[in-house]
């Protein structure tokens, strides 16, 4: 990747990169994928669900399907992730977005007795633990070693973090909500870290985004109902939504960008809020 000084063209060009996207069969994961194919990487598309990845393969565009391609992979298993990193060679970025969602908070009505405290049941717990955080971390891992060989001292990793990390939030569950909390102090620690190395890492912090996560409980109208009032711009979010600030964060325009965790919520964070009706 050229950097400022001596680059031509856009910015946002990613010809000749190549990335790695987990949880890349559905939802935020494909749509990032599906930007960064876009605009000239290469990408690894992992996810555990090899029968989804297969169709997101097989409904690209030629032209893209020449630069995709795909590894069935749990990420909890960290040996085999490893084994796909390695086996995919150079690398330039990781967009860590595999994730879980734990079922629904208690300011929901379909969570109002399951997703209370007193409710919680610790090994379900640690399942969304090992996927959410553990999982992550692991990815990030993995991926240090070709990170650090950058040629141009220019890696990125970006992971997805959740609104929810940011503040209370009665729609999720604590799993979740601890785990993307926990997931924008990884960011940050690591940022730290690896910037004597050139590697910028930085998080996006989705809002409400229509997806298969819990269920696809966002494409339920009353949930909607219940939700858009509460968001500036009027609307839930796209997972393509997404796709231009993945494209920035893989891009050299974010060369002077570490340890951010950047929004996508349509202004959410914005308001105050009272319980859900939802």
């Amino acid at each position: 990747m050229p950097t400022p000084a001596d680059s031509t063209g856009s910015p946002f060009n990613l010809e000749g990169q190549r990335c790695v996207v987990t949880g890349a069969a559905s939802g935020i994961g494909r749509a990032v994928a599906t930007a960064l194919l876009d605009h000239g990487a290469e990408v690894l598309l992992v996810d555990r669900d090899a029968t989804a990845l297969a169709a997101v393969l097989d409904t690209a565009p030629p032209a893209q399907r020449q630069r995709a391609h795909s590894g069935a992979c749990d990420i909890t298993d960290a040996a085999r992730f490893q084994r796909l990193v390695d086996g995919f060679g150079a690398l330039d970025a990781l967009f860590a977005n595999a994730g879980v969602s734990g079922g629904p908070g208690f300011g929901t009505e379909a969570g109002r007795d399951s997703g209370t405290l007193a409710a919680q049941q610790m090994d379900y717990w640690r399942r969304v633990m090992d996927i959410n955080l553990l999982g992550t971390a692991t990815c990030l891992q993995a991926v240090l070693p070709a990170l650090k060989q950058h040629p141009q001292r220019q890696g990125r990793i970006v992971v997805t973090a959740s609104v929810a990390g940011l503040q209370a939030e009665p729609f999720v569950s604590y799993a979740y909500a601890l785990t993307k909390a926990a997931v924008v102090q990884l960011v940050q620690q690591t940022a730290l870290e690896l910037a004597p190395h050139g590697i910028t890492v930085n998080a996006i912090a989705p809002g409400f985004i229509k997806t298969g996560i819990a269920n696809g409980r966002l494409h339920d109208d009353d949930v909607a109902r219940g939700l858009v009032p509460r968001i500036p711009l009027g609307r839930l979010g796209d997972a393509a939504d997404l796709g231009g600030l993945a494209v920035f964060l893989a891009s050299r325009a974010s060369a002077y960008i570490t340890g951010a965790v950047i929004p996508v919520d349509g202004g959410y964070l914005l308001n105050q809020k009272e319980p859900y009706p939802c």
